[in-house]
């Protein structure tokens, strides 16, 4: 599975799994997207879905999801995600 992620306008494809968040998998890609508590709660990790399914863990769905969702607790199901990091690094 990939993910194409936007990060301060740069795509860049990640191998995710489905286990792991997608948040997750692009700290282990080394590409450093904002983020700040991996819990939920402070929204830094937010990202637009552009193309794709993910799954929400439920409870932490934004005001806007699915488009948008928290990366920290957002996992891929289909084979590609696309999905856009909303604040700058």
């Amino acid at each position: 599975m990939k993910a194409k992620v936007t990060i301060n306008s740069v795509e860049y494809e990640v191998n995710t799994d489905p286990a792991e968040t997608i948040l997750e998998s692009c700290l282990r890609a080394q590409i450093g997207p904002s983020y700040s508590c991996l819990e939920g709660v402070c929204s830094f990790c937010e990202a637009e879905v552009s193309e794709g399914e993910v799954k929400v863990n439920q409870g932490y769905e934004t005001d806007l999801h699915p488009k948008t969702v928290k990366t920290c607790q957002t996992f891929p199901v289909s084979k590609t995600v696309k999905l856009k990091y909303l604040k700058n690094t």
